[in-house]
């Protein structure tokens, strides 16, 4: 009896040694490689955090992957200018966090097939909408303010127009927002899944978006240029999506709106 009594806090004491992956409370099995995917969770729907787990398109997305490439799914959680620095130090395997695919970025990484056609929109006071009726053109009245978040297209987008009025930089959407709602900032220029997003969040508060397209951009995952074996498996596993009207479905489980 000693001896069982002293066995059973042995194996609580082993038992709690064990570490799980936080998203999928499973110990991890070493003997199936990984897909460690770089996620800024805080972009929602594209990929956000609730009750403590990454969810959103990217989230979905990634643990298909993972199964179609008979991978074990690792998200890593990194902030957005540090997603192609950590992907170059091979820090992570993929990059899946609603990306856009630029020229900039593809002297850096290797993109997939474009999995979803996206842009740049406004998100301003209801108040305001007289003064954004147009689209780009509004952009440039240096009396208006414009707030983007660091490192995004829509933060290159303002600096290229060259926008007269004052233009702010934030960490994250969520801070953004709380700008405009303060009314430090006159209109918020973001992705478009984003700003819908946001919008339906804040309607009650006055935010509503300008849905005239400021640009037209192609969302794919970035991987490193000398990983062909993973481009190969991702642009396979969107194939299969497409091929089966998959993918349609997933992307308007998170956007609604979402048109092929």
């Amino acid at each position: 009896m000693k001896r069982l009594t002293f066995l059973i806090p042995l194996i609580l004491l082993i038992s709690g040694c064990i570490k799980t992956d936080p998203q999928t409370n499973l110990p991890p099995d070493n003997s199936i490689k990984l897909l460690r995917v770089g996620i800024s969770a805080d972009f929602p729907p594209i990929a956000y955090k609730e009750n403590n787990k990454i969810v959103g398109l990217e989230a979905d997305l990634a643990k298909g992957l993972a199964d179609f490439t008979g991978r074990q799914l690792k998200l890593i959680r990194i902030n957005w200018k540090d997603q192609i620095p950590s992907l170059l130090d091979k820090k992570t395997d993929i990059i899946m966090s609603g990306m856009s695919i630029t020229e900039s970025r593809r002297y850096r990484i290797a993109f997939t097939d474009p999995y979803m056609v996206s842009g740049q929109i406004s998100l301003i006071r209801r108040v305001d909408r007289g003064k954004f009726m147009v689209g780009m053109t509004d952009l440039l009245n240096p009396a208006v303010r414009l707030g983007t978040v660091t490192g995004t297209t829509g933060d290159f987008l303002i600096q290229d127009i060259k926008a007269k009025g004052a233009r702010t930089q934030f960490p994250t959407s969520a801070k953004a927002v709380k700008a405009l709602l303060a009314g430090k900032l006159d209109a918020f220029v973001y992705d478009l899944p984003g700003i819908l997003y946001l919008a339906s969040m804040y309607t009650d508060e006055g935010l509503i978006p300008v849905t005239i397209p400021l640009t037209r951009e192609y969302l794919a995952w970035g991987v490193r240029p000398d990983d062909q074996e993973l481009l190969d498996s991702a642009n396979r596993y969107l194939k299969s999506l497409s091929d089966q009207a998959v993918l349609t479905e997933t992307i308007r489980r998170w956007i609604p709106y979402f048109k092929p």
